[in-house]
């Protein structure tokens, strides 16, 4: 089971009075990369809210955002009066003194001051129901979140088994090539000793090294491994816990070693062309790769 690391969550929760909203966007990273936006009263709690977000979602680049809704009558925010009136007094204390006129708009520019108004702070029991709000929206959009990337790792897999497939389609197109390869090669061979070299040599020494050089572009090993990592990359997509995006990474790297090792063995126009082929297909997976969790 794959999952993207492409995903949205959102959930709220609501008492009588309030109500927590949560959305959650992630796209992929490397590591976890959380930008976390909530409001002044929750502050308290932002590094439980990380930490409960990067253990649920082991990587990506996350946008959580955290608001709170008010449903009730209730005032919430005070007014200052007594700091109202010291702005005042100070302000006409300030005229007299300097002959400057009032300003035209007085209470506006009083309004706008530091201390005039403020929020109350919420009791403990007030608090204890948003973080009991904040923790339920919380979980739910995560769960929301895991929904929607393990739906599109759905999409992520079927691409992998269709790139996974053709590579081993064309690994077997490689066989008829193979055999025909090391014919041409070894005729290649004999007819330019007989157009270049005019001196008996020892046929048994020949024969010698022109096994030495064949074996050396033999890929039949290649070949076995190469159809090791696909399958062992098939099973990596069939583990049972999301989190196989590094491995899978890895398993593409060492296919790509092998699938550059044939195609510099190869000494041959068609199974070039396969290889060719084969990184075509190759490329694709590194592409999904980096956004499998």
């Amino acid at each position: 089971m794959i999952h993207s690391m492409t995903g949205f969550g959102k959930a709220e929760a609501k008492s009588e009075t309030r109500k927590v909203s949560i959305e959650i966007r992630s796209l992929n990273s490397k590591q976890a990369d959380v930008n976390l936006r909530l409001p002044n009263e929750l502050r308290h709690v932002e590094m439980d809210v990380r930490k409960k977000v990067t253990n649920e979602l082991l990587r990506g680049k996350l946008d959580v955002s955290i608001s709170i809704e008010e449903l009730s009558n209730r005032l919430h925010v005070q007014f200052n009066r007594d700091v109202f009136e010291d702005y005042w007094s100070e302000i006409q204390e300030v005229s007299r003194s300097t002959q400057i006129p009032h300003p035209s708009d007085p209470f506006r520019l009083i309004m706008s001051l530091p201390g005039t108004t403020s929020v109350p702070t919420p009791s403990e029991e007030e608090t204890r129901s948003i973080e009991e709000l904040l923790h339920t929206a919380l979980d739910q959009a995560i769960q929301h979140l895991k929904e929607f990337r393990a739906q599109e790792g759905e999409a992520l897999k079927a691409a992998f088994e269709d790139n996974i497939q053709a590579i081993s389609d064309l690994l077997e197109q490689t066989k008829p090539y193979e055999e025909q390869r090391i014919v041409e090669v070894r005729q290649r061979l004999e007819d330019g000793l007989k157009k270049y070299v005019e001196v008996d040599y020892d046929t048994n020494r020949l024969e010698q090294e022109m096994i030495y050089y064949i074996e050396k572009l033999d890929v039949n090993e290649e070949k076995t491994r190469l159809a090791n990592h696909l399958h062992y990359f098939r099973e990596t997509m069939e583990l049972p816990n999301p989190g196989q995006g590094r491995k899978l990474g890895f398993i593409a790297q060492e296919m790509g070693r092998e699938i550059n090792t044939l195609g510099s063995k190869s000494n041959h126009a068609e199974l070039q062309k396969i290889v060719v082929k084969m990184k075509d297909h190759l490329e694709q997976i590194k592409e999904q790769v980096l956004n499998v969790l």
